[in-house]
Formats: structure tokens, sequence, C-alpha cells
């Protein structure tokens, strides 16, 4: 006799079953991506679940908390405008306004979202972390430290919480409770920082290089294939004086790490190796040249070396595909203005003004070019227009600031 709960049809059809599978494996990954500090890859996650189901209010959340800790303002303010048009009370919901108002520095107002948030989920793991970052970014160490020991009592195997603990932990100079922290996270997931790079680094923020030193050699001997710590090692010796060292360094930077050029390149230009990172920037650009920030790096990095002919080749190139981005046609009028092509540096300048009307930077770099083609009464009338786009710009962020909503910001 066939089973009863086996013939019985499932009220969800096979696609339907296989999208539900597909949204908590989605889910999961996310989850462990942000409890990890990865928050760019959980961002891009939390989106796409945002994307198909916009009644989630806590993916709405994390992403936004991924977005601002990531500087993501256009990410972050749409998530924001998404959310707005339902429940205003909702402690997810107040969740991203909290996010939203610290993004622009209004910390108490911040403070008063999470915690009603709070009132109505106390025991809520991500609001609260949301208000141990607040916290960090207030200075108030207790009280973020406070915050994270809370989380830990319901969540023991929280990695982001144990290492945003060791964080608040040093910051207050207590570096044995933080590496302690910083163990227990390593011990549940084995992938993340060397916890002796991670209090090299803390040590390395207070000054204590010497103290540095040490822990940057233990991570290297404890994890050889992990790059950075030979760079902080590397500065670290630099300070130092102890430069027959510091080439060592350098020399062994070279041999290990030459076929990482994706991570060497990012780390060349953090301790602003620029001629180290040239020649990977250009590989990498020859690889991908549509990508925008790695556009960037590229001309920043040939503007740091000197060769602004090379960063205006590379710009003009890249503008025939990318046409559109402002921020790449405000570089272009800055290198042509450097290199007093003030036509081409006016022609660049108005087009990025038409993408972005508040560039005050391509404003200022075509009032001065009209200065100096002898166009007086442009130059002036443009200094006017960028004087009052930057008392707008200054009135919308102050807008942002006092927490008004987009639809009042417009009006």
């Amino acid at each position: 006799m066939q089973d009863a709960s086996s013939s019985r049809q499932s009220p969800l059809s096979d696609s339907e079953h296989n999208d539900l599978s597909l949204s908590s494996k989605l889910w999961n990954e996310g989850l462990a991506a942000f409890y990890r500090e990865e928050d760019e890859s959980a961002l891009e996650i939390f989106l796409l679940i945002f994307d198909t189901n916009p009644n989630n209010l806590r993916c709405a959340y994390l992403a936004a908390l991924c977005a601002s800790n990531l500087s993501d303002e256009e990410t972050l303010e749409e998530i924001c405008r998404q959310v707005r048009k339902g429940n205003p009370r909702h402690p997810y919901m107040l969740g991203c306004e909290a996010i939203w108002t610290m993004f622009y520095a209004n910390y108490e107002r911040a403070e008063h979202f999470f915690l009603a948030a709070l009132r109505s989920l106390p025991d809520d793991i991500d609001l609260n972390i949301g208000l141990g970052i607040l916290y960090e970014q207030m200075g108030q160490e207790d009280k973020s430290a406070e915050v994270y020991r809370k989380v830990l009592e319901k969540a023991p195997d929280n990695i982001r919480a144990r290492i945003s603990l060791g964080i608040s932990y040093a910051m207050s100079g207590e570096y044995l409770s933080a590496f302690a922290e910083y163990q227990y996270a390593k011990r549940l997931d084995p992938s993340i920082e060397n916890p002796h790079q991670h209090l090299g680094r803390d040590f390395y923020a207070d000054g204590l290089i010497e103290e540095a030193t040490q822990e940057f050699i233990q991570a290297i001997i404890e994890e050889p294939e992990e790059p950075a710590a030979y760079f902080f090692l590397l500065d670290c010796y630099k300070r130092l004086a102890r430069f027959d060292e510091a080439l060592d360094i350098y020399q062994a930077i070279k041999q290990r790490f030459s076929d990482q050029p994706e991570i060497l390149s990012g780390l060349y230009e953090q301790f602003r190796m620029y001629r180290e990172a040239l020649p990977l920037l250009e590989q990498l650009h020859r690889e991908n040249p549509t990508d925008p920030e790695l556009l960037l790096r590229l001309i920043h990095t040939y503007q740091a070396t000197g060769d602004l002919g090379s960063a205006i080749n590379v710009l003009n190139s890249a503008l025939c595909h990318l046409t559109d981005t402002g921020l790449l046609w405000s570089n272009l009028a800055q290198l042509y203005y450097q290199t007093q092509d003030y036509q081409q540096a006016v022609a660049s300048a108005q087009r990025a003004i038409q993408l972005n009307p508040y560039d005050t930077e391509a404003y200022e770099v075509l009032s001065n070019a009209l200065l100096f083609l002898g166009k007086f009464e442009e130059a002036e009338a443009t200094a006017r227009e960028m004087e009052v786009m930057r008392d707008k710009a200054w009135q919308r962020y102050q807008q942002r600031f006092a927490g008004i909503k987009e639809t009042e910001d417009e009006n």
C-alpha cells in the first residue's frame, strides 16, 4: 500500500522548489560572507536576493550596511529609497535609516534609530552589529565592545563579532585580549586573516613599529604564502632604518608573488610603491579595458610617477567605450589642465559637468582654463555657477545629514 504522504502532491512546483532552494543557498552564502567581513561579496549576493524579493527587509538592511562599509553612496541611496516605500516603523527599516544617517556622520540620530529598532528586536545579531560599527566610528570603544560581547553571548561563533571585539580591545590598548579574539576567530575559520598579522596591524596603526615587526615576522612564518604581512614588514624595516632586511623582504615579494598581479598591484599602491604597481596595472587594464575602477587606479599611478601623457592617452582610449562616466571626464580635464592644453581641458570639463552638475572640481578646472584662454567673462560666469552648485551640494548633504527623505530632498 502506498504511503499517503508520498502520494500527496506538493503545493509548490519543481521550479518553485528549485527557486526556494537557490534563494536559501544564496542567503546562507551572503550571511557567511558578511560574518567573515567580506562585505563586497556579501553586498553582491544581498542585492541579488533583494532584487527578486523586495519585501526581505533584513536583506535590505544587511545590503545597506555592506554598502555603507564600502562607502558606496549610490547603492546605499537606492536601497534606502526602495525600503522607504514600506512600513516606516519596521525594525529593519529603522536600521536602514540608522545606516543612512551614520553614513552622513549624524551619529546621534543614527544611534536613536538603532536603539529604536533594538527595542523591537533586542537580541537581533545584525542590528547589534550595526550599532557596534556605529560606536566604532564614534570612537566609543567601550560601548562597541559591550555590544559585541552581547552578540557573542547569543552567537559565540560569529566571526565578525569576534574580530570586531578584538579591534575594540586593541583600540583601548588591550592587545592581549585583542589577540585572543583573533585567535578564536581563526579557529572558527582558518581562511581568515592570521591573528599575528591582525595584531601587527593594530600595533602598526598605533605607531608601535618594533612590536608590529615581531608580529608580521610570526605571521610570515605561519602563513608564508600570504603577501600582506611581507609588505607591512617591509615598511616596518624601512621605518626602523633596517635597510638590508627591507631589501631582502622586497626580493622575497618579487619572487613569491609575481603571479598574483591583482593582489600585488593593490598592495604596491597601498604602500605607495607606484613604479612597481604600474606594469601590473597596465597588464590588468589590457585584460579589463572597460573596468572604470581599474582605469582610475592606473591613471592615479601614472600621475604619481609623473607620466601625464600616458594617463591622457589611456583615458582617451577608454572614453571611446565609457562615454557616460563623468568621473573619467573630470580626471581627463584635470590632466589636460596640468599639461596646459586649456582647449581640451575646457571641452572635457564641460562634458564632466554635463554628466554630473555637482562636480565642483570640473567647474574649477573649467573656470581656470577659460581664464588662461582669455575668456574672462565666461570664466567669471563659470565661477558663479560653481558657487551655486557648491551651495546646492552642501544643502543636499545637510538634508541627508538631517535624515530628510529623498522625495523631500528633490523638492
